[in-house]
């Protein structure tokens, strides 16, 4: 798909201070704070949570009472590691605590009143959710008429009325793990805990916050700088058995998160139950961090031949059914629920479309729907919302029950809306690039500058460069099925070494070209050396 290019405008001859701000970072005070991420840069909780003292006194009650405090999590990597930070921070400050991860296919997404009833009839008084609650305003009524105290904290998208709970931590601004992970820094303050747990939880925030792909700015940017080093030399078993398994080094960045790690925790959740991931993360015992950790991966490789199964016949469906819709639904009863997010998401990128995809039960389905910029389909699908039976997410992806029998009206209802909304400019994919460089400036101090900013992820995409009138002196595919482009470019007599990942299926190409890219450093039999990955190409 033909990409539209386009440069920001030049601000400086300082590459640095341009990537800044390409990046809206322009005071001196702002820029030196996001280049160092120093830990001290994180905020005080209670400034961000004004009920923060309330629920702090309430869990000091439950621990001194011997109160059964339950945390309700969720089954993606963001709510299990928001469950391993509060469990495990409350079980070391002397807590009575046991965690609870509803089952996706038999439960699904957020706080139940038949897991709430389970929970108090086990003697339950006080429930922690995390990464859940912040629309579930039935179920919080349900739970006072239990007699539970539910503190909801969470960062999903609040509808127009907020829950009625005993008291909400909430912020859009954090994953549901940093919400966790600054109650629990909180916790460690009042109770006197160690900084061994404070970094521990650390490294549970990272993984949860890169995983839900939220953007690495603020503080976020402050977790994953630091628990990323924290990650690296990890004392947690079960991580460093996945890492094992996984044939990973210790060099842990957001791309081993995202494409590795993640994936296999989130495996579990996706086919079979969330509680094993939670408990490679909290184990102590090294052979069950080992089968735990081979059982992950086992059943990751299930999942991706799922996914890959499921994501063909959606394809299908988009290119005999779809034509030039501007908003796609499928549906299908051969659909794992456990990955319709995962072909949601790559169909969306395949043809940038907004997406949604359901897998249909009878009498209630299952939907995921990830988006494309400046289409938010968390309220698109709000605004059909009589049509569900329970909706929530955010901007760019949101997930939702619906009874079987309104998918079709839900279908042309959303995709009506999507007519409404979207406009032709939205389409076309768009590849921003920082700045137009010529070859002498590639080099050792442009990678140096690069890597000032790191970790890369959403709000803080890896630094893209323009590189024009390149002559291509080799061009071949490369890898499984020949899905990647390999390139020996030059230009001002000089040669360069580019690989363009996922471009094999383009026409190779001949003659001079223009570049866009991002730079890195590859190591082959202990030589480095700067190599080009391509983002796209075209003739000059």
């Amino acid at each position: 798909m033909e990409k539209r290019w386009e440069i920001y405008p030049k601000i400086s001859e300082d590459l640095k201070i341009q990537l800044l701000a390409n990046r809206n970072i322009t005071d001196k005070g702002s820029q030196e704070d996001f280049l160092q991420t120093h830990l001290n840069l994180l905020s005080d909780p209670e400034k961000l949570f004004p009920e923060l003292p309330k629920v702090i006194k309430r869990i000091k009650k439950a621990r001194v009472d011997k109160e059964l405090i339950y945390i309700y999590g969720d089954f993606d990597v963001d709510g299990i590691s928001a469950s391993a930070i509060l469990w495990e921070t409350l079980n070391g400050l002397g807590a009575k605590v046991l965690p609870y991860i509803p089952e996706r296919h038999t439960e699904g997404y957020g706080l139940h009143n038949e897991a709430l009833a389970k929970l108090a009839a086990a003697g339950a008084k006080l429930i922690i959710s995390v990464d859940c609650g912040i629309t579930a305003l039935e179920q919080t009524r349900y739970a006072k008429k239990l007699g539970l105290d539910l503190v909801i904290t969470d960062h999903h998208q609040p509808q127009e009325s907020l829950p009625k709970a005993f008291a909400i931590l909430h912020t859009t601004g954090l994953s549901g793990s940093g919400v966790a992970f600054k109650l629990a820094n909180a916790l460690l303050a009042e109770f006197g805990g160690n900084d061994e747990q404070f970094f521990r939880n650390l490294e549970l925030a990272t993984l949860g916050t890169v995983a839900d792909m939220v953007p690495l700015v603020g503080e976020n940017r402050v977790i994953v700088k630091n628990g990323l080093r924290a990650l690296g030399k990890t004392e947690r078993l079960g991580l460093r058995s996945l890492y094992d398994e996984a044939e990973l080094s210790k060099n842990i960045g957001t791309a081993e998160i995202g494409f590795i790690i993640s994936p296999r925790l989130n495996a579990m959740g996706r086919m079979e139950s969330a509680l094993d991931s939670l408990r490679l993360l909290l184990t102590n015992n090294p052979d069950r961090a080992r089968k735990l950790a081979l059982k992950l991966g086992e059943t990751n490789r299930g999942r991706q031949e799922s996914t890959r199964q499921a994501f063909e016949h959606a394809k299908q469906e988009v290119e005999k059914n779809y034509n030039e819709a501007k908003l796609f639904v499928v549906s299908s009863a051969e659909y794992e629920q456990g990955v319709v997010g995962l072909v949601a998401g790559r169909i969306a990128e395949a043809f940038h479309r907004p997406t949604a995809v359901i897998s249909e039960v009878s009498p209630v389905s299952k939907g995921s729907a990830r988006s494309i910029s400046g289409f938010n389909i968390n309220e698109a699908i709000h605004t059909h919302a009589e049509l569900l039976t329970a909706h929530g997410g955010h901007p760019m992806a949101a997930g939702f029950s619906i009874a079987q029998v309104n998918i079709p009206a839900f279908r042309e209802r959303l995709t009506k809306t999507a007519e409404q909304l979207l406009k032709p400019a939205h389409l076309v994919p768009t590849l921003k690039i920082d700045a137009e460089i010529t070859a002498d400036q590639i080099n050792q101090e442009l990678l140096d500058v690069v890597r000032e900013f790191e970790p890369f992820g959403i709000g803080n995409l890896e630094p893209t460069f323009l590189l024009k009138n390149v002559e291509v002196v080799e061009s071949r595919m490369v890898g499984k099925d020949g899905k990647h482009l390999k390139l020996v470019l030059r230009v001002q007599g000089r040669a360069l070494s580019a690989i363009g990942f996922g471009l094999g299926s383009r026409e190779l190409p001949k003659g001079t070209v223009d570049v866009v890219f991002t730079i890195s450093e590859n190591t082959w039999q202990s030589k480095k050396t700067i190599e080009l990955k391509i983002k796209d190409l075209k003739e000059s």
